[in-house]
């Protein structure tokens, strides 16, 4: 019953939180696009936690209901029997049925806020989107992230080139943590079959060298400091062009691929 009773509170609660409201966070008219998507990015995380933290209530609210079923068919023979009165008999069909109506709703909220979750990831997407449209040769630190929009190609190729400078540069192997398209990618929605991952912190005095390596060269890179939503899971240096979502991967293949120079800007 303390169990119940505490998970109870927890849905309850939850449901009064910030995080289960709309994401539309006021910020200032004087706030950059920057710090809008980083306040939108950090309200988002705390919707998740929160959609994290409710559904892991629903085991409790199923497992509840699982006995309170059990119990009330038990219960109708022994009331048959004569061995309990038709009240007690009551109050356990009714506890049954509250339960089932507690747990309805439980996945109600959950499916409400998953819906507003998504909304808001993709509106913070395409937020993202606007801010990585980069003329060729421009540099631009987002905050979360950095952009350089490289004049020169790439393609896989490339990264024995930068093996070599930072074997020649630190003495050590290049710590390339996605060598084109990986399973994290794919769950993620996102084309990476033409970028490496090298699982280096930017700010770190090999993460800049190899920055400094990457625009010496005209490299197009994004460097993330921490995760992005939608479009990294951690700190590391994307070398290559932006990785476009499957979605759109699959349209343009419908209209024909395009000039890769000058794609995603």
């Amino acid at each position: 019953m303390m169990l119940f009773g505490s998970a109870a509170s927890m849905a309850a609660e939850l449901k009064k939180k910030p995080a289960t409201t709309r994401v539309v966070p006021s910020v200032p008219a004087a706030s950059s696009p920057t710090k809008f998507v980083t306040t939108r990015m950090m309200l988002i995380d705390r919707r998740k936690a929160s959609l994290h933290q409710l559904q892991n209530t629903l085991p409790l609210y199923e497992d509840r209901l699982s006995r309170l079923s059990a119990d009330y068919e038990a219960s109708k023979k022994l009331y048959e029997e004569n061995l309990i009165s038709r009240a007690e008999l009551e109050n356990r069909e009714q506890a049954m049925i509250n339960t089932r109506l507690e747990l309805q709703r439980v996945r109600e909220w959950i499916a409400e806020d998953d819906v507003s979750l998504s909304l808001a990831q993709n509106a913070a997407r395409e937020k993202l989107a606007e801010l990585t449209k980069l003329n060729p040769g421009e540099y631009a630190d987002l905050g979360s992230f950095i952009r350089y929009n490289g004049t020169s190609g790439w393609s896989l190729a490339g990264a024995e080139k930068l093996a070599k400078y930072f074997q020649a540069r630190f003495g050590q192997s290049l710590p390339i943590s996605a060598l084109g398209q990986s399973a994290t990618h794919d769950r993620m929605g996102l084309d990476h079959r033409e970028a490496v991952d090298i699982a280096l912190q930017p700010d770190s005095e090999a993460g800049r060298a190899l920055i400094g390596f990457l625009r010496a060269n005209g490299i197009p890179f994004m460097a993330f400091r921490s995760q992005v939503i939608g479009m990294s899971t951690g700190a590391h240096i994307h070398v290559g062009r932006p990785s476009p979502r499957g979605l759109e991967v699959k349209q343009r293949s419908t209209r024909g691929a395009p000039d890769k120079s000058a794609a995603h800007g």
